[in-house]
């Protein structure tokens, strides 16, 4: 028995010149696995930076930023290594396409990219906490 969306594929082949690729499963690093209750998007292998960066052993958590955080420059603080905060900045930035709940964290950490201290990669690995702690969800 043919599907609506068989019948929108018939309709548009008509219109337009098309093949059917058939069910989506991976598309631009996102992948998509059919289940009973729809579709699920997640970004599953690209979580694999918690590898990348030595950061398995972090705690999970299950908030991707702590309640009435304050993050600022703090001049006193000790520096952190530039290149290695900007690769995990760029990851969790490439994330918050999947993981819409980490894109206010990220965008904070990201106001400090030219004066990274110790504070924020202490925000950092909390990000990457919550990542590890919400890993299979979709």
């Amino acid at each position: 028995m043919p599907s609506e969306i068989d019948g929108v594929k018939d309709k548009m082949k008509t219109t337009f010149e098309m093949s059917d690729l058939g069910t989506l499963s991976y598309f631009l690093g996102l992948e998509f696995v059919q289940t009973p209750h729809g579709m699920l998007l997640h970004q599953k292998t690209f979580c694999e930076i918690l590898n990348k960066f030595n950061i398995m052993s972090c705690n999970p958590t299950p908030l991707p930023v702590m309640a009435n955080l304050k993050v600022t420059e703090e001049v006193n603080e000790m520096a952190v290594d530039a290149t290695l905060f900007k690769e995990i900045v760029g990851s969790l930035k490439y994330l918050c396409i999947s993981i819409p709940d980490i894109s206010y964290g990220v965008g904070l950490i990201s106001r400090f990219m030219n004066n990274f201290r110790a504070p924020h990669m202490t925000t950092t690995k909390h990000i990457l906490g919550y990542i590890k702690g919400t890993y299979d969800f979709g």
